[in-house]
């Protein structure tokens, strides 16, 4: 059975990754990573592959130069029990492309322990990324 408040805190949880990204404070969510944090980014990214927390706090500003956080809308937050999928579509720094991207996260007693991130079509980010 689902726990409303579960699923509240969960999505409320990954909303302010995206809200301290979108202020220029994309490490500030360093506090709410478990210490068993794992990232899975598609291998064919520049910063592709899995990383676990501090590997992932490290890589943050690198994403940070390629996506522009300030320019992010969310298609769908979506939330059931402590796993939430947010499907964005983000600018790409330097142009005026956007993207499509689905981040699934798992949260476990109030912290992120998972991330997934798959890429709709990451053509403009790659061109960018080889610029």
């Amino acid at each position: 059975m689902t726990d409303p408040n579960s699923t509240e805190r969960a999505r409320a949880l990954v909303k302010t990754f995206y809200d301290g990204g979108a202020r220029g404070e994309i490490t500030g969510f360093a506090g709410s990573l478990s210490e068993d944090f794992e990232l899975f980014v598609p291998p064919q990214l520049p910063w592709g592959g899995t990383f676990d927390k501090q590997q992932y706090i490290d890589l943050l500003p690198r994403v940070a130069e390629a996506l522009d956080f300030a320019n992010m809308t969310y298609l769908s937050l979506t939330a059931e029990d402590e796993h939430v999928v947010a499907l964005i579509e983000i600018g790409v720094q330097g142009t005026d492309t956007a993207i499509i991207i689905s981040e699934h996260w798992d949260v476990r007693d109030g912290k992120a322990v998972r991330l997934r991130v798959a890429y709709f079509d990451p053509t403009p980010l790659l061109r960018q990324a080889a610029a």
